[in-house]
């Protein structure tokens, strides 16, 4: 490249006065030259961890059909399993698939905070109602269309509204500014009572007719 005498002029007396920058291909208004900010960079990785956790989530529900593929094909005419499961290809398929899948996950909670990646994970069952309807011929009924609607409601509800939190939690910060509160222990209160009411009161009566309650 040519470099008139003004511009070789200029660049030596900048490098003497120890001004010279260094600009990058495409000059200085180019795009390389503006580094990510924190904000950008942190909402980056935050949807590196959620699409992750989709991800291993959706190969988890196909790992558990894939071993329940294989325990239908190896059921016997009275109903017992023909070989021991161990020896089936297709389970040891749904295994691996299935560790992959949790691997996956734990690389998500080093992108987003598990209190995105935990309730992502419902996507799975949102995953498997499919491949158990598609592919299992398993019967579809309304409840389960409002469930999975509610599942995804819920997950972009909290993936939309969980707030940066600037305050690092740690076991300081949870002692003195949580559970000091008035307010956690009223929660843990009625926590505690819905519990106990439902296991001494509904679940003895309705777990039988009701899933909700089971």
């Amino acid at each position: 490249r040519i470099v008139n005498d003004n511009q070789f002029s200029r660049m030596t007396r900048d490098a003497v006065n120890g001004t010279c920058a260094v600009v990058p291909p495409g000059g200085a208004n180019s795009s390389s030259s503006e580094p990510f900010s924190e904000e950008e960079a942190g909402t980056s990785t935050f949807m590196v961890g959620v699409v992750l956790s989709v991800i291993a989530d959706v190969i988890i529900a196909v790992s558990l059909n894939v071993q329940k593929t294989a325990h239908m094909r190896n059921e016997g005419a009275d109903g017992k399993p023909v070989k021991g499961m161990l020896k089936l290809p297709l389970w040891w398929l749904g295994l691996l698939l299935n560790v992959g899948g949790e691997l996956g996950n734990m690389l998500a909670y080093g992108f987003a905070p598990a209190s995105v990646v935990a309730p992502v994970g419902s996507v799975g069952v949102v995953a498997n109602e499919v491949i158990a309807v598609v592919f299992l011929k398993e019967p579809f009924r309304w409840r389960d269309a409002a469930g999975l609607v509610a599942i995804v409601a819920g997950v972009v509800l909290i993936i939309f509204g969980v707030p940066e939190d600037p305050v690092e939690l740690n076991a300081v910060v949870l002692q003195d500014e949580y559970y000091s509160d008035p307010v956690a222990y009223s929660y843990l209160i009625g926590l505690s009572c819905a519990v106990a009411f439902f296991v001494a009161y509904l679940e003895p009566r309705y777990a039988q007719k009701t899933v909700l309650i089971w």
